[in-house]
Order: structure tokens, then sequence, then C-alpha cells
């Protein structure tokens, strides 16, 4: 009984480890999927600078979902980037994506790709 309740334990560990891994859901991989498949929607990526904190990532992300036709926004202060994924058929202007960079107060880079339909 005592090696079963082992046995088990260590299956649940496996399956708890294994599902973080499996639903761990990067938005990078996004990236990567639309590489290869250009009916997915728009995926952009621009350099940001300024930001240095969790905080910083969350303000800038609510700026930039403020955008009509912006489905989602991931910002990273490690990578100073931030990652935006466009609706389909939307047409974000560069432009429009700066100013509500600058309105969060961080500095916009270039833009470094841009991902999907619409290239």
């Amino acid at each position: 009984m005592k090696y079963f309740k082992n046995s088990f334990l260590l299956i649940a560990i496996f399956i708890s480890s294994a599902s973080t891994v499996v639903f761990a859901d990067d938005f990078k991989s996004e990236v990567i999927i639309a590489e290869k498949d250009t009916t997915q929607n728009k995926v952009v990526c621009y350099e940001v600078f300024g930001m240095d904190c969790p905080g910083c990532q969350s303000a800038l992300e609510k700026q930039v979902k403020k955008i009509d036709g912006v489905a989602d926004a991931k910002a990273s202060f490690k990578e100073k980037e931030v990652i935006i994924k466009l609706k389909p058929g939307a047409d974000v202007s560069d432009e429009e994506i700066e100013t509500r960079i600058k309105k969060a107060n961080f500095t916009p880079g270039k833009k470094k790709s841009t991902v999907g339909n619409d290239q």
C-alpha cells in the first residue's frame, strides 16, 4: 500500500508539472505559430524604452489595448518590447501605436517585426 501511495504522489507531481508546461501560453509562441499560418491575426512587435517593473508592463498593455483594432498586447520590461496582436482585418498605424506608447510615458523604439496577414 505504501508503494501505491508513493507512485500516486509521483504521478500527481508529474501531471501537475506537465500541465504547467502545456498550459503555459507564452505570447511569443503565438508569434511562432503565426509565422507558419498567415491566416491568423497580424502580430507586431515594438521596442519600448523606460519600462523597469511589472507595473510598467501593465500600464503599457492597458494603453495599447485601448487602440481600436488591437486584440491583445503583452509587454515585457525585461525584453524592452511590446507584442501586439491585431484583430482580423484591423488597420492600425505605427503612429497610433507609438502615440499610445508615449501616452503611457515610455519611449517607442523601432518596430522589431510583423508576423501574420497584411504584411
